[in-house]
């Protein structure tokens, strides 16, 4: 039984290391291919590597841990993307790697939740594009609080919340012709029109 054991986990070895070196090709690829949406974001100076940590131990999915480090700024090594990355470039990333996977897997329907928070201006705009030129191909429901993003939509929701007797409800509606106008035209100058 011990033998048998021995000879399963040498086997198990050889497929883990195999699996390390499919991971590690398809990394190279993925940090070379996010580069273009990451320049299209305003993030044309950023350094993004897949980083491979060798596991002592099997898990589920192999013997590597694997993280996403980024640089943003020039001059500054690259660290785990979580720890350093700000609102507006971790919004960013996400995007780009929707952008990428959902390319690559053929996915019909993208939801982005948020995506643009932390971002203004220029970068507000290139997020509102990136999102439009995905939804050339797939199918995109997008909840954004910026005009840039929303102008860009095919269909426009309303979204509401209400209290009454002590509970909050919340109200989806449709709008359409001018009411779309108008709603874009709120986000963009607060109450008043």
């Amino acid at each position: 039984k011990q033998q048998h054991l021995v000879k399963l986990e040498a086997d198990l070895d050889v497929f883990a290391k195999q699996l390390t070196t499919i991971r590690k090709r398809y990394a190279e690829q993925l940090a070379a291919a996010i580069m273009e949406p990451l320049r299209v974001l305003h993030m044309e100076k950023a350094q993004f590597i897949v980083n491979f940590e060798a596991l002592q131990q099997f898990e589920e999915n192999g013997k590597d841990d694997i993280v996403f480090y980024i640089s943003t700024n020039v001059g500054e090594p690259p660290k785990s993307l979580p720890k350093i990355a700000s609102g507006g470039e971790l919004s960013r990333m996400m995007l780009a790697l929707k952008t990428i996977f959902s390319s690559a897997t053929g996915i019909t329907s993208i939801i982005f939740d948020e995506v643009d928070t932390g971002v203004s201006g220029r970068v507000a705009q290139a997020i509102a594009e990136k999102i439009a030129d995905i939804s050339v191909n797939s199918q995109v429901l997008c909840i954004s609080h910026l005009p840039q993003v929303a102008a860009q939509a095919d269909q426009h929701y309303y979204i509401r919340k209400d209290v009454d007797n002590d509970r909050t409800y919340t109200t989806i509606t449709n709008i359409q012709g001018d009411a779309r106008i108008e709603e874009v035209s709120r986000m963009m100058s607060g109450a008043e029109i």
